[in-house]
């Protein structure tokens, strides 16, 4: 009986203070936020967030209007439902909402959010823009990946023609789906550092070079957690604790993908110097790695490795909406 008398004290002691600074944050900010529902202490409204998550955003819609706040553990949300409003949110005021926030998730796996995809608006956003822009992805560079990725169709129907050869009757089973995702990889790892030299010869269970497969590995283990719903990344006191071992798998992940691209970056650094670097004739021509190489020994000081690395990482890149800004969907 006292156990929860104490609990009971305990919560509507946190449940005032949280009403406390809600209303003191609410009287100091200069915007008001939307109306919404009740907050309980601590957890905000992630208590009313059920699965499907797209029908309980609904059914608080249907109640609160199409636009309405939540609080989701620490962090302030606000729901756009309406398409008129999302309309006037991702054209009129684009620039305001470019930017995505920054989770503790998010952060380990990208520099702080220092990423192309993960950014935000501003100008270290505008110098990835333009470096991806000017000479990563440049029309030249573009034209000049279509003999590598060329080379690794062929590469992939030769593998699936030795594999239906040895097979009876001359027909095997293929994975389609396994082997256009291989050779997509591929053909990104050929691009970003040449690695076709270190292709195991006669190997018809891949199609993918043992870096490519490398980073498939950590990637294996970070997607499933960047796609998830991390607690720690809305209630900060769980981040202690690590019960889950999230922290870890992300560390352990990351360690493994960037000591891959420094390996890279290291063996790209060593060709150049045997080749006597790269000039703007041949830029087209190399990897992205040398092209960023190339770029570093102009900018040191800007084209730092964690920057080449934030730069090779594929995700998807923030495209100008309208004149404004940036499209934040894209």
């Amino acid at each position: 009986m006292e156990t929860a008398y104490v609990a009971a004290l305990s919560f509507l002691f946190l449940f005032a203070i949280h009403r406390f600074l809600s209303r003191r944050h609410g009287k100091s900010s200069k915007h008001q936020p939307p109306p919404g529902p009740l907050a309980v202490p601590v957890l905000g409204h992630l208590h009313l967030l059920e699965k499907p998550f797209h029908h309980s955003l609904a059914r608080l819609a249907a109640r609160y209007g199409p636009v309405f706040s939540l609080r989701l553990g620490s962090r302030d949300a606000v729901v756009v439902s309406s398409a008129e409003h999302a309309r006037e949110c991702l054209t009129e005021h684009d620039v305001t909402f470019a930017s995505r926030p920054h989770f503790p998730t998010m952060s380990l796996m990208t520099y702080g959010g220092t990423t192309v995809g993960n950014c935000r608006y501003g100008p270290r956003w505008r110098l990835l823009r333009r470096v991806s822009a000017e000479h990563l992805l440049s029309p030249g560079r573009v034209s000049a990946m279509q003999p590598a990725v060329a080379a690794e169709v062929r590469a992939m129907v030769q593998r699936v023609c030795r594999a239906a050869a040895s097979a009876p009757g001359g027909a095997a089973r293929v994975e389609l789906r396994r082997r256009l995702f291989e050779l997509s990889l591929s053909a990104l790892m050929e691009t970003i550092a040449r690695t076709k030299t270190t292709r195991a010869a006669g190997d018809a269970d891949t199609d993918m070079s043992p870096e490519a497969q490398e980073y498939k590995e950590s990637m294996d283990v970070l997607m499933p957690l960047l796609g998830a719903a991390n607690t720690w990344d809305y209630v900060p006191m769980l981040r202690w604790f690590d019960m889950s071992g999230v922290k870890k798998k992300i560390a352990a992940a990351v360690t493994t993908r960037d000591a891959l691209f420094r390996r890279l970056i290291d063996t790209e650094r060593r060709r150049m110097e045997l080749d006597g670097g790269v000039t703007g004739s041949e830029e087209e021509n190399t990897s992205m790695i040398a092209v960023l190489l190339s770029l570093q020994k102009s900018e040191p000081e800007t084209y730092s490795e964690n920057m080449i690395i934030a730069c090779l990482l594929p995700g998807r890149r923030p495209r100008r909406g309208r004149q404004n800004g940036p499209c934040p969907c894209c």
